[in-house]
């Protein structure tokens, strides 16, 4: 992504050394991130720390040294290894003291729920002197905004749900003031059927035209993302942003599903219930992952009549109408039987579309002739019959995964085109 010269830029430092293992992951960077990129801030660094306090306090001060601001979350609870406020205090040679006031408030908070207040909970009524102290209505720990030589640092405690309160209370109403009403808008185009390469290249005179231009190119879960952004006052930016929008989809056509916030299953959800329209499925190698997805949108009562996970030989017979001659003729993976599962799935439910999806997933079950990957989808229609074909690679999960995705982008240009 392109950046103007000269923007503000921003570090985040996530706190906390399971977020360095196996197991846990830092998404309170995100959450702030996304508050940075709407008001134009240009995110320099971001790095994880373990619990140690000299190296904290060492990445506090490269932190300073390298952009305009600092964010910080974790570290803030009240166990010896929640280290942030003593790093923060090396690094800026700041001093602390008790706030009694804030003792007495956790105090309170651990009777209401009937229990009493450990001793090293007082820990979080620590604070620095000279600094503002941010009230946690969510939680006993409370956040800091330091300035320390001209410069902000804003310091948040880890749970991600008081995070995201405390980054929406004090740090957006922060940045908006100094944005003067400027921000950074964006816009979210959301393509199926295409890599990324593909994507790339066909942009290719998108880019001639606009050189100087920010747009983000993003491969996520079978599908690709263009992020179009604009900066300034939200009527031109908006203006400038769908002017731009206008060009892509010039380019990419029906290949675009949706924006923002859309997925597939929303946008087919939203299709059939425009058209009066219904659905059902029989899944083999995908165990019920389609019908999963088509009914995490809510209202998809309303279109979505019912599955079936054909799984089996003997199941796609008895569920989904399939005759056991064209199993043994073709086997249960080919183009044959995958017809065969969304015409008789389609009949049994009495729908308007019915999608089969059979495959192997793996990691065993391959031939030469049908190695593992090999997936085929049917779409069937009131006016015909859609098939295709995939061999994906990766482990099960991105099997089933993205056969799904397929299934329902099938779907979608079966509706659209009819």
């Amino acid at each position: 992504m392109r950046y103007r010269s000269g923007m503000t830029t921003a570090a985040i430092i996530a706190v906390g050394s399971e977020m360095l293992g196996p197991t846990r992951v830092d998404t309170n960077s995100l959450k702030i991130a996304a508050a940075l990129e709407r008001f134009g801030v240009s995110l320099a660094r971001k790095s994880v720390i373990r619990d140690d306090r000299g190296e904290l306090a060492d990445e506090i001060r490269f932190a300073l040294a390298h952009s305009d601001f600092v964010i910080t979350s974790g570290g803030l609870g009240p166990t010896a290894d929640d280290l942030t406020r003593e790093a923060l205090a090396d690094a800026l040679g700041l001093t602390m003291e008790v706030d009694a006031s804030i003792i007495a408030r956790i105090e309170e908070r651990f009777r209401a729920r009937g229990w009493t207040m450990p001793e090293v909970n007082k820990r979080q009524a620590n604070v620095f002197v000279g600094q503002m102290t941010l009230t946690n209505e969510r939680g006993t720990a409370p956040g800091f905004h330091l300035i320390v030589d001209g410069k902000d640092i804003w310091v948040f405690p880890g749970v991600p749900h008081e995070l995201e309160w405390m980054v929406a209370t004090y740090l957006v109403p922060w940045l908006e003031a100094r944005s003067d009403g400027r921000a950074r808008h964006k816009r979210v185009l959301k393509i199926s059927g295409m890599t990324e390469s593909g994507v790339e290249e066909k942009l290719a005179p998108f880019y001639e035209a606009h050189r100087d231009e920010p747009l983000t190119i993003l491969a996520s879960g079978g599908q690709i993302e263009l992020h179009l952004f604009a900066d300034g006052e939200e009527a031109e930016a908006r203006a400038l942003i769908a002017a731009r929008e206008a060009e892509v989809r010039a380019l990419f056509g029906e290949r675009i599903f949706g924006g923002d916030d859309d997925s597939l299953e929303s946008v087919i959800g939203a299709l059939l219930t425009a058209r009066g329209e219904t659905l059902s499925t029989a899944e083999s190698c995908t165990g019920g992952l389609l019908s999963s997805r088509i009914t995490d949108i809510a209202g998809s009562s309303a279109y979505f009549m019912g599955g079936a996970v054909c799984y089996t030989a003997d199941a796609k017979v008895a569920l989904a109408g399939v005759d056991r001659e064209l199993i043994r003729a073709h086997g249960e993976v080919s183009e044959e039987v995958a017809r065969a599962m969304a015409e008789g799935i389609r009949a049994r439910f009495g729908t308007t579309y019915g999608v089969a999806i059979t495959g192997i997933a793996g990691p065993g079950g391959g031939s030469a002739e049908k190695p593992v990957g090999t997936v085929h989808i049917a779409v069937a229609g009131p006016s015909a019959t859609k098939h295709r074909k995939f061999l994906w690679q990766g482990p099960r999960t991105i099997v089933k995964w993205f056969s799904t995705q397929s299934a329902l982008d099938v779907l979608r240009l079966l509706i659209v085109r009819e």
